[in-house]
């Protein structure tokens, strides 16, 4: 099943088989970090590829290449690490406020050879110093409206905020409505047919 789905992922994002490789390193890397640490419902390791690589690799075509990303709560990876691998031309920020959780990102950043492109910064996103983003991104980690909130000193009037979200999406945005102006499109998820994807822009506290 795992051969399949490796096998998927590849025709579907156009993977040349040296990057292929790298995200077979990743994929060890986890299973091997995922012993010692919860980085991962263990459950979805057997889904590594279909649950987490491809749910990450959707966001590329809808941001498109060569963008600096922010990717909030940056956890195992997820979409940051997938991204950096899949776009050399990218450049990312990972921030994640546990440790051990950043010499893991480090340690599979230098072993994918996307270190140069990859920032792992061991905070929380309130702590980190300005900067400016052309995508904004961050996967289970809040809610949209916190997002904003935390995030809407990164952004300048081009930056889009892509964030992958579950079934209460349309919750979330009517939260978020109360307290900022944006625009918005929902895009369907590849790997759930109750997922959505966010991608906003022109966000602006009220």
């Amino acid at each position: 099943m795992i051969d399949d789905a490796r096998t998927a992922f590849a025709a579907e994002f156009d993977v040349s088989r040296e990057t292929l490789a790298r995200l077979d390193r990743y994929a060890e890397l986890l299973a091997e970090w995922q012993q010692r640490m919860n980085l991962v419902g263990s459950s979805t390791l057997p889904l590594m590829w279909d649950r987490h690589f491809r749910d990450s690799a959707q966001l590329l075509p809808i941001a498109g290449t060569g963008k600096r990303w922010l990717d909030i709560g940056a956890g195992a990876g997820f979409p940051g690490l997938v991204l950096a691998i899949l776009d050399p031309t990218a450049k990312l920020v990972l921030v994640e406020s546990i440790t051990k959780k950043c010499r893991f990102l480090a340690e599979v950043a230098n072993e994918t050879a996307t270190a140069a492109s990859v920032g792992v910064a061991n905070m929380r996103v309130e702590a980190l110093a300005g900067s400016k983003f052309d995508i904004i991104t961050a996967r289970a980690t809040a809610s949209v409206e916190i997002l904003f909130d935390w995030s809407l000193r990164f952004a300048n009037a081009s930056t889009r905020w892509i964030l992958p979200k579950g079934a209460r999406v349309q919750e979330e945005l009517a939260s978020a409505a109360q307290w900022f102006q944006f625009e918005h499109e929902l895009i369907p998820s590849r790997t759930d047919p109750d997922a959505r994807i966010v991608v906003a822009k022109g966000v602006k506290r009220r």
